[in-house]
């Protein structure tokens, strides 16, 4: 009885979670996948101020599984795929902080990305 409220408690907070990243304004389902594995990672990423936020979606954390900021993060390289339906998924090789990471999306969370990373002020040292 007791183990059953408690996977009951814990399944909850996993709905309540999932709820409130999907809500957030500027949350997108995005999978992660470091290069050279095979397996992907489900999750939602949400714009922040000058930064992505990753969270892993089955997990009851509350803080995000990998940040990646505006700076430094680069697009590479992308590889657009059916999926079932009419969603087109979008795998984007990204660089951030020098480490090279899959993102998959479809293909609208993909025009928001670039466009978010374009917004972006310019790098380095004014020409001036």
């Amino acid at each position: 009885m007791v183990l059953a409220l408690v996977a009951l408690v814990v399944l909850v907070l996993f709905a309540v979670r999932v709820r409130r990243l999907g809500r957030r304004i500027g949350s997108f389902e995005c999978a992660l996948r470091p290069v050279g594995r095979r397996d992907w990672t489900s999750g939602i990423a949400v714009f922040g101020v000058g930064r992505v936020d990753w969270y892993r979606l089955v997990s009851l954390s509350l803080r995000p599984s990998r940040t990646f900021e505006r700076e430094h993060l680069e697009v590479l390289a992308r590889t657009h795929r059916a999926a079932g339906g009419r969603d087109q998924v979008t795998e984007v090789r990204c660089c951030a902080h020098g480490e090279e990471v899959d993102l998959a999306m479809r293909r609208s969370s993909l025009a928001g990305l670039v466009s978010w990373l374009e917004s972006a002020p310019p790098r380095g040292e004014p020409l001036v």
